[in-house]
């Protein structure tokens, strides 16, 4: 997060705001758990688990919504309907 989600500071990785004094603790925890929970969909999909790989990347959406999420969201989403289409 390089932005106060209250008042848009600038926050160099600080877990405090500089200056609302928010407590930014849990934002970055969740931020890190959206992104180990799109990593493991990336790893879920080169073994081959498609489904798997889209509930693991729709959680990690539904927590952090950065671009490689949304990256690898569609790239799952593409994969669920080739793995239809060959059905």
């Amino acid at each position: 997060m390089n932005a106060c989600p209250i008042c848009r500071a600038s926050l160099n990785g600080a877990t405090t705001c500089r200056r609302c004094r928010a407590d930014l603790q849990q934002v970055h925890e969740v931020e890190q758990r959206g992104r180990t929970l799109a990593v493991s969909a990336v790893r879920a999909l080169i073994a081959g688990d498609v489904v798997g790989s889209a509930a693991l990347i729709e959680r990690a959406a539904a927590l952090h919504a950065a671009p490689m999420v949304r990256a690898v969201r569609a790239l799952t989403l593409a994969a669920l309907r080739a793995d239809d289409d060959a059905r």
